[in-house]
């Protein structure tokens, strides 16, 4: 499976200078082909961090599929250069819809199994560990990490240009023993669920209070720094319709970090996705709810970088509330967007431009938002396999208008509905 994979990166790499090549001579849609360029080299800047004895064999499938991908971008770069006798507008807009659904094909491809992030960190971390675990529940998803340690030749750099809250994170933020927490939690009994970087438990307080204790692990993997970049974060957010950081606990003797947040009754919107059956004023509730949580973070210069619905849970009054601040960076003083050398995030809610470019900004946790108020719209989620660009389709357009019956539903609500579907 190794030579597999080597090969099919050797292959990407010729197909890639030959698109490169391709391009300068095209005759039609010119810049949409030079968008294609961009992205495959996007892709070769990756593939070069890795060497015959680097290629990890899991990455061997996901390879292959990339390879014959980038392949079929050559193609329509190289009908592009064709000089039509009739040149229509029609059949540029087919080829440009054409070269953008191959494009979107590469992102998709690329983010199999957090392929970037693997290759990023390949070098420093052992086969074994490199996959990440989600929590059922959502109290802890973490599918990668805020910064990606990459060491070559001795050297160690950060490939995510973010900023960092200097000021003291704890100020305000109680701090507890371990043995209040033990005694919260009845010795760790009770178990909301688990994943690769801890465990969420449920906990009642003195006050009697119900809260979500999560347990991360310091390691190598995962150090204190990065937890400090939570609760920096974490410590200044102030909105109910982002879950709020009660306290922290460190336990150095076992090597043990917890913070304790606002537990969530109610479940995940992943869960009522997949249950379906809301009317519309809830599903609008849930809208706005979330709209209002990410607009908050925004102003607090705060890009979420993963919003998906197992992130979004439900208090008792079923107000949507956003958690998981793992993956989640600070804008520096006037910066609009920031640089991100990894991919970070979930496949299906990650913005194309993730892949394509460098730069992200507050619009990519903006798309995410969109493919949510479809999912909630419609009823059905999004899978890794999903091709976004088609949920604008006639088809689903006219799978839209049979949601909600005009007989049940009046007039104003009917223009929300149609508001919120041409948001998404």
């Amino acid at each position: 499976m190794a030579d597999i994979a080597f090969s099919s990166v050797e292959k990407i790499i010729k197909v890639a200078a030959k698109i490169k090549e391709a391009v300068d001579t095209v005759k039609q849609n010119k810049e949409d082909c030079d968008d294609i360029e961009r992205c495959v080299a996007r892709v070769v800047e990756i593939l070069q961090q890795l060497d015959q004895t680097t290629v990890n064999p899991a990455m061997g499938g996901t390879l292959v599929d990339l390879a014959k991908s980038v392949d079929k971008a050559l193609g329509l770069v190289k009908e592009c250069q064709r000089k039509h006798i009739i040149p229509h507008l029609w059949g540029a807009s087919s080829m440009a819809k054409k070269l953008g659904r191959v494009q979107e094909d590469i992102a998709r491809k690329l983010l199999m199994g957090n392929f970037a992030t693997n290759v990023s960190v390949f070098r420093t971390l052992h086969p074994q560990d490199a996959g990440a675990g989600t929590i059922s529940h959502g109290h802890l998803t973490r599918d990668a990490r805020p910064e990606v340690m990459n060491s070559q030749k001795g050297k160690t750099t950060v490939v995510a240009t973010v900023s960092r809250v200097q000021s003291d994170p704890l100020s305000g933020i109680k701090k507890f023993s371990f043995s209040q927490l033990e005694e919260a939690t009845n010795g760790f009994s009770h178990v909301l669920g688990r994943g690769g970087f801890g465990i969420v438990y449920k906990g009642v307080l003195h006050d009697g209070q119900d809260v979500a204790i999560k347990k991360l692990l310091i390691s190598g993997d995962f150090p204190e720094r990065s937890l400090d970049h939570e609760l920096n974060i974490g410590a200044k957010l102030q909105n109910k319709n982002v879950v709020k950081l009660l306290g922290y606990c460190l336990h150095t003797e076992m090597e043990e970090y917890f913070l304790v947040q606002e537990y969530m009754p109610k479940g995940s919107l992943k869960r009522i996705i997949n249950a379906s059956g809301l009317d519309w004023p809830s599903c609008f509730q849930i809208i706005q709810g979330i709209a209002r949580g990410l607009h908050y973070l925004h102003k607090q210069r705060v890009l979420y970088m993963d919003l998906k619905p197992a992130n979004i849970l439900f208090n008792s009054k079923m107000n949507p509330v956003i958690i998981d601040f793992g993956l989640s960076v600070v804008l520096d003083g006037d910066d609009d967007e920031i640089t991100w050398n990894s991919v970070a995030g979930t496949m299906g809610y990650i913005a194309p431009e993730k892949i394509t470019r460098a730069k992200i900004s507050m619009k990519s946790d903006v798309f995410s938002f969109g493919v949510i108020l479809i999912e909630i719209i419609t009823g059905r989620r999004v899978t890794p396999s999903s091709d976004i660009p088609e949920w604008g389709s006639l088809e689903m357009i006219r799978a839209f208008n049979g949601l909600f019956d005009p007989a049940l539903v009046d007039e104003s609500k009917l223009v929300e509905i149609n508001k919120c579907r041409e948001l998404g």
